[in-house]
């Protein structure tokens, strides 16, 4: 009796199958593909892409869309600013949440007895607050940062105050100084050796001159300019 019950049950769900494959038709000699299908006739494109998530203002939270990805910068430093400004790096606190450090196990990985976040290793720790002074004193400029990571960002890298045209040199000052910060910050962790500021201050200076270089050729200025006159490399005239 089971089998025949069984048997009735495999041929109802057979029957249905067919029923939904009626109108199915396949074509010999036809391969499935992928449809892009906002452009059915040219695919898929980054240009494409972007162009529908910037011109539907309906279809993201513009708060979280960040001017991160430039030309001059590699993509990987990008996507840690990207992380960054989202709070996804793999600091001891996010670590913690997610279990893989214990909640006692959070300290500032340079010492410090507070709590390692991303605005703590990026802004308040006492050596990455001293190394931002040694930038502002390299660009001549004095200013009050937001404690915010995202403001901050906004804040140096359209800095107030500055002719349009000198922020995109400082927004790849700002990427650099992040990115010798984040290196600097695994070689304490992971090789047990760290940098001083002044160490840090001249690689800033020499990573920014090498994007520079790679993307604009030749140069206006050499980079002793740039080490000791860096706002007139820019076209600022103070």
């Amino acid at each position: 009796m089971w089998r025949r019950r069984l048997f009735a049950w495999e041929e109802e769900i057979v029957r249905e199958c067919s029923v939904l494959l009626h109108n199915i038709v396949l074509q010999v000699n036809v391969y499935d593909t992928w449809q892009w299908l906002l452009d059915p006739i040219h695919g898929y494109s980054v240009r494409g892409a972007y162009h529908y998530f910037t011109k539907n203002p309906g279809t993201m939270d513009r708060s979280q869309v960040d001017d991160v990805w430039l030309k001059q910068i590699p993509s990987k430093v990008s996507l840690l600013v990207w992380r960054l400004l989202r709070n996804r790096l793999p600091t001891k606190d996010n670590l913690a949440q997610r279990g893989v450090l214990a909640s006692t196990d959070m300290a500032c990985s340079a010492g410090f007895d507070t709590t390692e976040t991303v605005t703590h290793l990026f802004l308040h720790c006492t050596i990455s607050s001293d190394l931002w002074s040694k930038v502002q004193n390299w660009l001549r400029i004095s200013l009050v940062l937001s404690g915010d990571m995202r403001q901050h960002f906004v804040q140096f890298t359209k800095m107030a105050g500055m002719p349009r045209s000198s922020h995109y040199f400082f927004a790849l000052i700002w990427f650099a100084t992040i990115w010798m910060m984040w290196k600097d910050q695994n070689s304490r962790v992971f090789q047990n050796t760290t940098s001083n500021s002044f160490t840090l201050i001249e690689k800033i200076q020499q990573q920014s001159f090498l994007w520079l270089k790679s993307k604009h050729l030749p140069l206006a200025f050499s980079y002793h300019d740039w080490c000791n006159h860096p706002l007139l490399c820019m076209g600022v005239r103070m």
